[in-house]
């Protein structure tokens, strides 16, 4: 997803008064509006009022704070998507998997900056192998649960890859065409878009 061109308003009041906190929440927004590698950590300093030295002592570079941003808005994005286990447990896939999915959908469409993030770190070289391998284990659940849901008949034999584009992909289109004006997401909308995603992997 490509920064968006107009420039962000500054928040200088209600500054968060965790200092790094206020550096991580600068970084969502400027990055979503100037992009990844035009975001230099000077003005992220600035914007999140403290001293360019004081951006050190919480990371020691930027590669290290896009790191452990990057890992923290998955966290995010899991804790908001995540299903209790006794709806699994129930044998109600489909009850689980709309849960699921509209959960996804709004997380995505109500933090556009976050998922803007997400999307420029996944399509860039900065993340690193450690990074890599801990968003690896994270997802690790959820594999878990893709496989045994394919065993048992309930989603199609495919990758877990095609099947992410399937799920995923239409709340990116939806949100893109959110922006440009195309559209206007109501619940309805939703309900027609995961119809259709569901036809597309349940089996």
């Amino acid at each position: 997803m490509a920064p968006t061109a107009s420039p962000p308003s500054r928040r200088h009041h209600h500054r968060p008064a965790d200092k790094r906190q206020a550096i991580l929440d600068s970084a969502v927004r400027l990055i979503a509006h100037s992009g990844l590698h035009n975001t230099p950590m000077s003005a992220l300093a600035r914007d999140a009022g403290v001293a360019a030295g004081t951006l050190y002592l919480y990371f020691p570079s930027k590669e290290a704070m896009i790191n452990a941003l990057y890992l923290e808005l998955l966290e995010e994005r899991g804790r908001a998507t995540a299903v209790a286990p006794s709806i699994v447990a129930t044998g109600k896939p489909r009850e689980g998997f709309e849960m699921f999915w509209h959960r996804l959908a709004r997380w995505h469409l109500d933090h556009p900056e976050k998922a803007n993030l997400i999307h420029q770190c996944q399509a860039s070289s900065i993340l690193t192998d450690e990074t890599r391998a801990i968003e690896q284990r994270m997802h690790a659940e959820g594999l878990a649960n893709f496989d045994d849901a394919v065993a048992r008949g309930t989603f199609r034999k495919i990758s877990v890859q095609v099947f992410w584009a399937l799920v995923a992909g239409p709340i990116f289109v939806l949100a893109q065409m959110r922006d440009t004006g195309e559209i206007e997401i109501t619940d309805a909308l939703l309900d027609a878009t995961f119809d259709g995603v569901c036809r597309s992997v349940v089996a």
